[in-house]
């Protein structure tokens, strides 16, 4: 094709173009009828509107695009289209029923482009090829203008995410204030506080990459019962879960790469709170152990080390000073730690603490006193004080 045909093919486009801009209004009404007959979950969701005023707006655009000569990627997208696509995310449509629109839309415009063709281009010679000309610039505009819309709708439906969030949290927080009543939780949340309760709190570990907790919480709690969680997730590395089930059994793991938090069963608002208050600090407790990714820590396996820990520079401390030598971070300073704790476990009992250890009992006697000699003093003495360092010190790992 010859530059001359070129130049003749554009200024017919052109001229085309400028003979549609006065029925501006009568193309985008027809657009959004295509639209509507082919999407009527626009009406029922009162987005027609929202669809007449991107088709008005984009409509113009083109028009304006193809009196001037400009390239598809030339046409700016209107802040009205894009406040537009943001409504259209609040209005529930999903991304695919948006570029469906989009196509459905762009489908009306190549005909009405043909007609105008027909219309105002009397040389026949030109007309299939400025027919095609606008047809593909159409279609290079459509998906360019995906691509931006797709970005945009992706970011609003993140946001609005993130704050249904955020307002979703609040209000549980309020529950564990006392500041709601039964009625309200179960509107706002369709939950049952009357019931009982197992509450778990998951958190991502400070390395490695981020989890889907809240799928993760679901995954958990369909482990325990087959009703529905609550699932709240507070941040980006923090999920709130409560199962309806009072089911006592201990998750053995979390099945995924993050720390998670286990409270008893617990019934009624008192009770919401009272497990949620546990796993929450069996998931201290855990995080001060340093415990390794995909833990499940029970909050009966650490109640007292979580009632001593509250200051953790004080119980490394106490754990340090009681224990002394024993305190090390040595196999054999583990090995006596474990022997005298197991010993105070069974009465004092030699042969006992032997058959749990699984060897001789005069083995038993002979770590005890190693662990004396070291301690300075006999294990009797102090016995209490002694017995709560050997268990922070291993429910904690506070060891040097």
């Amino acid at each position: 094709m010859s530059a001359a045909t070129d130049d003749a093919i554009r200024a017919a486009t052109r001229h085309v173009a400028a003979a549609m801009l006065p029925d501006l209004t009568g193309i985008a009404d027809g657009t959004v009828a295509h639209i509507a007959a082919g999407m009527p979950e626009l009406a029922e969701r009162d987005a027609l509107d929202l669809a007449r005023a991107t088709a008005f707006a984009n409509s113009e655009a083109l028009l304006h695009a193809l009196v001037r000569g400009d390239q598809p990627k030339d046409v700016t997208t209107s802040p009205e289209v894009m406040r537009s696509t943001r409504s259209m995310v609040q209005h529930g449509l999903s991304h695919d029923a948006v570029m469906r629109g989009y196509r459905l839309g762009i489908t009306h415009w190549c005909t009405r482009w043909g007609r105008a063709v027909e219309e105002h281009c009397p040389d026949a010679a030109l007309a299939v090829p400025v027919v095609n000309h606008g047809t593909t610039f159409l279609l290079s505009w459509l998906e360019l203008v995906s691509d931006r819309l797709s970005a945009e709708y992706r970011d609003e439906a993140e946001r609005l995410a993130r704050e249904g969030s955020l307002e979703r949290a609040e209000f549980v927080r309020r529950v564990l204030a006392g500041e709601t009543d039964v009625a309200e939780v179960r509107l706002r949340l369709g939950y049952d506080l009357t019931g009982s309760h197992v509450a778990l709190v998951l958190k991502n570990p400070r390395e490695g990459k981020r989890q889907p907790l809240e799928s993760t919480a679901r995954t958990l709690a369909a482990s325990l019962t087959a009703a529905a969680p609550l699932v709240v997730r507070v941040d980006v590395d923090t999920t709130w879960c409560w199962v309806p089930t009072r089911d006592a059994a201990r998750l053995p793991s979390a099945g995924a790469p993050v720390l998670a938090g286990q409270g008893w069963p617990a019934a009624g608002p008192e009770g919401f709170r009272r497990s949620h208050r546990q796993a929450r600090e069996a998931l201290r407790v855990a995080q001060l152990a340093g415990r390794p990714a995909g833990t499940v820590t029970h909050f009966a396996d650490i109640d007292v080390a979580a009632l001593c820990s509250t200051d953790p520079g004080v119980c490394r401390t106490f754990v340090a000073e009681t224990l002394g030598p024993l305190a090390a971070g040595t196999e054999d300073a583990r090995r006596l730690r474990t022997t005298l704790a197991v010993f105070f476990d069974a009465g004092g009992n030699f042969r006992a603490a032997g058959a749990r250890l699984g060897v001789h009992h005069n083995t038993v006697r002979y770590r005890v006193d190693q662990a004396a000699a070291l301690l300075g003093q006999a294990p009797g003495e102090h016995r209490l004080r002694l017995e709560l360092a050997l268990h922070l010190a291993d429910r904690l790992g506070l060891v040097s």
